[in-house]
């Protein structure tokens, strides 16, 4: 596709500057050189003073057909990804999130720095997406997005596909491509390979895992007495059910950023001993950590404020007002770097931990700075934390996708489950807990899984009681998760596993053999046709929204 306008507006000296890269001749205000070809669109700017980029715009024409299917990748991993028709709006999401104004869209979600237009036949990406007619691909997507985030805006009435840069406030003074965008058309295989081809990132290629993670059993309220007593449970079950990765999720720390130090009444021995025993029965020892948030009781927040990120204004930068009024830490802060280097080995060479699960790593990259775009914060910070661990397997959970792709082992590529199957708050929120969402996320996610990480499904709720929709439902998300073939989580009693519970423990973990071989919609139902050993089998997945 060839763009029908390409435009830029930059500040330089305080002055703003307005250039249409289609007309004007490079050299007038701004160096610069644009290939504007019909599969591959490129800017690169040539500064010779500094410039903040306001807005980088180009429009590209599509005729749209009822039939299409539009894919558009989210901001994070946590944000909702599924196929849209053409009669698809936001205006009812943006009402409910208006009137609710729950906080956890406005903090973990791109919407403080985009907005989401109110008309219908309106969608909104980032990184890269697709529109699908039948079988055929017409794929689009970013080759820079260590440089800046790429929004991507479809008007199927207006037909037309809308790329803007995002590269506010950092500050230009050297040559760089502004924006590398690439259009490729075949089957699903063919686009996402040639996309991560030109991209030049493969996977870790990780192997399958099951492990068991204490969160969904236990939430916070974990002490030793009770992670020993889940470890004998463990071993004892090794055969039936057999786990590779025990995880100590949140609750071991005295408070959020202060991962030294643990609790007193509940770990009167500190962490050690817990990882020591985890490792002698054969089992590697995972621990979750939100490497770049801190909560107010925290020592770190009281006793470094210098390390906290904070806007123009001097503000502290809240990461999550839903879940512990979290804030940010300044990723760019050397004290704080060597901060949590010291803290992320002494996890790794003094407890004995190999799997890191790093959660709510879009915090790294709240603000951007006048050295930094978001994406270069983001990039920078998931390449720090695989430099602090090595070798040791790493699981990353709300991050933007692209930062992670080639570096992490694992990536949660949905929302966190919910404990009903798709809560009233949901449609206040692109990411939002549900489980109904992670489920069509994880299959909708399942061109990333062995291109550029490994899927890490979440938890498998087979008999855990703190769900309360039906054995019918959890096996569904069961599948999907042996379909994803990447890391199995669980947070079950499996001393208490019944025959059936047993059988669809064994049923979900063989499908990481199977091949999904087409899907598509039908009466109000996402179908997913897979075959597992030369048997072809199908997924009947209720769309509710």
């Amino acid at each position: 596709m060839k763009p029908t306008s390409a435009t830029i507006s930059f500040l330089q000296n305080g002055v703003q500057r307005d250039l249409d890269l289609m007309s004007s001749e490079s050299g007038s205000i701004l160096k610069f050189e644009a290939a504007l070809e019909d599969h591959h669109t490129s800017i690169r700017l040539m500064p010779e003073k500094s410039i903040e980029v306001l807005e980088l715009k180009v429009v590209f024409p599509y005729v749209f057909e009822k039939k299409d299917s539009i894919l558009m990748n989210g901001y994070q991993s946590w944000t909702v990804l599924k196929e849209y028709s053409l009669d698809t709006t936001n205006v009812m999401a943006e009402q409910v999130a208006k009137i609710m104004r729950h906080k956890k869209t406005d903090n973990c979600g791109d919407r403080e720095f985009t907005n989401y237009e109110k008309e219908n036949r309106w969608l909104h990406g980032v990184s890269y997406g697709y529109i699908r007619r039948g079988s055929e691909f017409y794929f689009f997507g970013s080759l820079n997005e260590q440089q800046g985030f790429t929004f991507f805006d479809i008007n199927t009435k207006d037909n037309t596909l809308t790329v803007r840069k995002e590269l506010q406030t950092r500050f230009f003074d050297q040559e760089f491509t502004a924006l590398d965008i690439i259009f490729l058309k075949g089957t699903e295989d063919e686009v996402f390979d040639q996309y991560f081809e030109k991209l030049g990132i493969t996977s870790t290629h990780a192997e399958p895992m099951t492990g068991y993670t204490t969160w969904y059993r236990h939430q916070q309220d974990i002490s030793e007495k009770v992670l020993v007593k889940d470890i004998q449970d463990i071993s004892a079950n090794a055969k039936r059910f057999p786990c590779q990765v025990f995880c100590i999720d949140e609750g071991y720390e005295n408070a959020i950023g202060d991962w030294l130090t643990p609790k007193k009444q509940s770990f009167p021995h500190g962490i050690y001993p817990i990882t020591k025993r985890i490792l002698s029965s054969g089992l590697r020892a995972g621990i979750w950590i939100a490497p770049f948030i801190c909560e107010k009781r925290s020592r770190i927040f009281k006793n470094h404020n210098d390390w906290l990120l904070r806007d123009s204004s001097g503000n502290l930068v809240k990461a999550c007002s839903s879940w512990k009024n979290c804030y940010c830490l300044d990723t760019a802060n050397p004290a704080f770097r060597r901060h949590l280097k010291n803290v992320l080995m002494t996890m790794r060479d003094d407890w004995g931990v190999s799997v890191f699960k790093f959660d709510f790593l879009y915090a790294a990259c709240m603000l951007p700075s006048s050295s930094q775009t978001r994406a270069e914060k983001m990039f920078d910070a998931i390449h720090f934390l695989k430099d602090c661990v090595g070798d040791s397997i790493t699981i990353a959970c709300g991050v933007p996708l692209m930062a992670a792709a080639g570096v992490v082992d694992y990536c949660q590529v949905s929302c966190d489950l919910s404990a009903e199957w798709f809560p009233p708050l949901a449609p206040a929120s692109r990411e939002q807990n549900s489980t109904y969402r992670a489920l069509l996320d994880m299959i909708n996610h399942k061109q990333l899984a062995g291109r550029a990480f490994e899927i890490f499904t979440n938890v498998l709720p087979i008999n855990n009681p703190l769900f309360f929709f039906s054995k019918d439902k959890r096996f569904l998300l069961g599948r999907a998760m042996g379909l994803s073939r990447g890391m199995i989580l669980t947070s079950d009693d499996l001393t208490q596993y019944d025959a059936e519970d047993t059988v669809a423990w064994n049923t979900i973990h063989e499908l990481r053999h199977a091949t999904i071989t087409d899907m598509y919609h039908k009466d109000n139902k996402l179908i997913v046709e897979y075959e597992l050993y030369k048997q072809p089998q199908r997924l009947r997945i209720s769309l509710l929204e």
